[in-house]
């Protein structure tokens, strides 16, 4: 091409290029594209008409049309200069509006040795990448990365508003890349994608442990796991780009921590409880492979490793009525937010066979999709979950209640609400947050009046359900118990009881909570993990000082005259004066305590 057209084609580009300005800022986009088919009949030769009609295309939302007239234009351009760089800078910003981030850097980059003056837009567009994606264009994770999207999208998932993004290793997220509106569903997987536990029964190792009839606590997380096992070990399996993304590390997780770590968190429940899951995981495992021999192929820290991963990463949804757990991939990365309740909601689409992810709230670009794991106490974050959340409002302790062996009643109450093992009764969970979750709080303190309690139990056969009619015939089975202030006296034995079990309980840890918080505020070189570890038992710790302060505060209330209270509750204007509490013959309905605000 000689020189001579190609000062014709930017005279003819400068010329368009005005009068389409006008006509897209008053959104003319039919007399826009007219305008160009016109120059094209003129010029069918020339480039520069199909440029003009691709960025007229773009303004309209036609991305694919548009891709066509860029390409039509590079076909025509006969200089490796200032036109080309032009029309592949475009190509690369229509890529990248179909999320094509990939192919925006791969335009450029194929031509850039050829024409100079490629290098600084293809810079650019790999500055770009990085900034969304986490990661650099020649990263050979973010390789599987666009393996595994591109995997997602031939098999049917849809997802044209989101995308990944790299934090750390094995720790990734999902953003918008554009604005999502409410009630909008940005995410939507094809039954293809869905891993179900069925799916493991149906591997030839999981049908022999199915038919093996091997007792496996929470089967539905053996078979899940199982699968994902069977996955990773065969390298032409069609799940394979899902598996190279899959996340390997499990090294926040509790049950995993080193010595030192699991060693910060003696004193809390979750330090027997790291140990005993681990037990429970490898008798399963060794009971599995008594049974089944082949199970050997996996080891039980890989079984270990994948079965908590999967725990942390399974969503429940009704399927034909029915309720099931699944892995969804993509959905699997979204991360908790835990003032980000509602900002998403899922569900299975049984007419499609399809998990759907919709927005509950407007969803700015940029911002990352979150969901809410739910409510949870910090135990069950960090055990299960592999975090934790500060400052979280729905925090609790776990304390294992017993009666007391020397109680004469002993036998007839481990009868009455259906305890079986020697004196234990269960694990409850007390709540920082007390009017938050009164009712798991008043369960707790229920318990304990009824540990304390030793007058006639017939009277509290009322407060147990099912109801116990005869109480020297009574069937074993679990019952619920929900026994409110019976008595002063009773209640008196129950806050110092609760005195007795939290004290107990925080003498355990062999630091005390202020040293805790001193350790968090001056130390500026804690792992994850053991900031994890410290404001885990300092969250416990601080539940257990209130209910030691709330027994003794209960005490003083029920034992003290006005006059004997203590300054700090004496200056208060008013306090509240127990009269009267009912009788244990009542019925748990009309049952009441009566107080009366008293003016000092």
């Amino acid at each position: 091409v000689s020189t001579q057209s190609t000062w014709d084609s930017y005279y003819l580009m400068d010329s368009l290029d005005k009068r389409l300005a006008i006509l897209l800022k008053e959104k003319k986009y039919i007399e826009a594209i007219e305008t160009c088919d016109k120059e094209i009949k003129v010029n069918p030769s020339t480039p520069v008409p199909y440029f003009a009609r691709s960025k007229c295309r773009r303004e309209q939302g036609f991305v694919d049309k548009a891709l066509d007239d860029v390409d039509k234009a590079l076909a025509l351009v006969g200089e490796k200069g200032e036109l080309e760089s032009q029309f592949l800078e475009h190509k690369a910003a229509l890529f990248w509006d179909k999320d094509r981030l990939a192919d925006s850097v791969k335009a450029l980059e194929e031509r850039s040795a050829a024409n100079a003056l490629l290098t600084p837009i293809l810079e650019k567009y790999k500055k770009k990448y990085q900034d969304e994606y986490g990661l650099s264009y020649d990263d050979a994770t973010m390789k599987k990365i666009e393996k595994f999207i591109s995997w997602l999208r031939d098999n049917g998932a849809k997802f044209s508003k989101i995308r990944m993004k790299y934090y750390g290793p094995d720790y990734r997220g999902v953003h918008a890349f554009s604005s999502i509106k409410s009630k909008e569903a940005f995410l939507v997987v094809p039954k293809v994608l869905i891993i179900t536990s069925q799916m493991g029964k149906e591997t030839e190792i999981g049908a022999k442990v199915l038919a093996s009839k091997v007792h496996i606590s929470w089967d539905y997380l053996a078979y899940i796991t199982i699968f994902l096992l069977t996955q990773f070990a065969d390298p032409t399996s069609f799940w394979k780009p899902f598996m190279d993304v899959y996340p390997k590390l499990v090294d926040n997780f509790p049950m995993f921590y080193t010595a030192e770590e699991k060693e910060m968190l003696k004193g809390s429940p979750m330090h027997d409880q790291i140990e005993s899951e681990m037990s429970e995981i490898t008798e399963e495992y060794n009971s599995i492979l008594a049974k089944v021999p082949e199970f050997k192929k996996f080891t039980l820290l890989d079984y270990m490793k994948n079965k908590t991963l999967v725990i942390s990463r399974i969503f429940y949804v009704t399927i034909q009525g029915a309720i099931e757990r699944i892995m969804v991939p993509l959905a699997d990365m979204f991360n908790h937010h835990y003032e980000k309740l509602g900002q998403t909601y899922w569900s299975y689409k049984n007419q499609d066979d399809t998990f759907v992810v919709n927005a509950q709230l407007d969803i700015p670009a940029g911002e990352a999709i979150c969901e809410n794991y739910g409510q949870k106490p910090n135990y069950r974050f960090l055990f299960y979950y592999g975090f934790l959340i500060e400052n979280n409002t729905k925090n609790a302790v776990y304390i294992k209640l017993y009666f007391n062996p020397s109680d004469s009643l002993l036998a007839t109450k481990m009868k009455m609400i259906g305890a079986y093992s020697g004196s234990y009764i269960k694990n409850f969970r007390f709540f920082e947050h007390y009017e938050e979750n009164d009712k798991a709080n008043d369960k707790f303190l229920g318990h304990l009046r009824f540990i304390e309690y030793e007058g006639n139990l017939k009277v509290l056969c009322q407060y147990i359900s099912p109801l116990i009619i005869d109480i020297t015939d009574i069937k074993s089975m679990r019952r619920k118990l929900r026994l409110p202030a019976i008595s002063i006296e009773n209640e008196k034995k129950m806050l110092n009881k609760l005195k007795e079990i939290a004290k107990k309980c925080y003498d355990k840890y062999p630091q005390t909570y202020e040293e805790d918080l001193k350790i968090l505020k001056e130390t500026k070189t804690l792992t994850f993990n053991q900031r994890n570890c410290l404001i885990f038992r300092s969250g416990e710790k601080k539940i257990l000082k209130q209910m030691i302060e709330m027994a003794e505060k209960g005490i003083l209330f029920l034992t003290s005259t006005i006059m004997e209270l203590p300054e700090e509750i004496k200056m208060a204007p008013y306090y509240l004066s127990l009269i009267h509490i009912s009788e244990p013959t009542r019925r748990y309905a009309i049952s009441y305590a009566v107080f009366c605000l008293k003016k000092k």
